[in-house]
């Protein structure tokens, strides 16, 4: 996490640069934003928001969380490729948890997890685009339903009431979670 010292010497930094001097209520709000980071993660964010663009004034809150946690277009991307590999790696018979807690409601939307992986691949690309339009919108709205899709072998076990036959649910994602919540050492 963000020490509110860390931030004040990047924020003292990034403020000098433009000859502003922010007021309490501006630096507490950027804080607030930004104190869930990591000093480096977010102290890199900046370099790279300052490397990449140009500024008439301090960036914007919103523009430095682009570099941290990339746009509304570039989840939706990463999304579709965690959807993509599950498909590959587990298909049509196997539930899917996703770490990304939207991905599973955009594909409910959709049809299913079952509909999903029954589609011919010549649809997958308007399929991609409405997956895509309904993640942003669901990111946007901050709509999230849980990350777990029933694969067919679950659903029909639990039809039957054999619910300790179930067979394992295949995780996605987690490991990319797991790897930004593990402390540097």
């Amino acid at each position: 996490m963000l020490d509110r010292a860390q931030f004040a010497n990047i924020m003292t930094g990034l403020f000098d640069m433009y000859g502003k001097v922010p007021s309490q209520f501006i630096f507490d709000t950027y804080y607030e934003i930004f104190k869930d980071y990591e000093a480096e993660v977010f102290s890199r964010a900046v370099t790279k928001c300052l490397k990449e663009k140009v500024y008439n004034s301090v960036p914007k809150p919103a523009e430095i969380l682009e570099f941290l946690e990339g746009t509304r277009d570039d989840k939706a991307l990463l999304a579709w490729l965690q959807l993509m590999h599950a498909v590959e790696v587990g298909g049509y018979y196997t539930s899917i948890e996703f770490a990304d807690l939207i991905i599973a409601p955009a594909v409910n939307e959709l049809g299913g997890w079952q509909w999903f992986c029954s589609q011919p691949k010549d649809e997958l690309p308007f399929i991609q685009k409405r997956f895509m339009d309904l993640y942003r919108l669901f990111l946007r709205r901050e709509i999230s339903g849980g990350g777990r899709l029933i694969g067919w072998h679950e659903a029909q076990n639990n039809r039957r009431g054999y619910l300790k036959d179930v067979p394992p649910t295949l995780r996605i994602g987690f490991e990319i979670k797991e790897l930004e919540a593990k402390p540097k050492g």
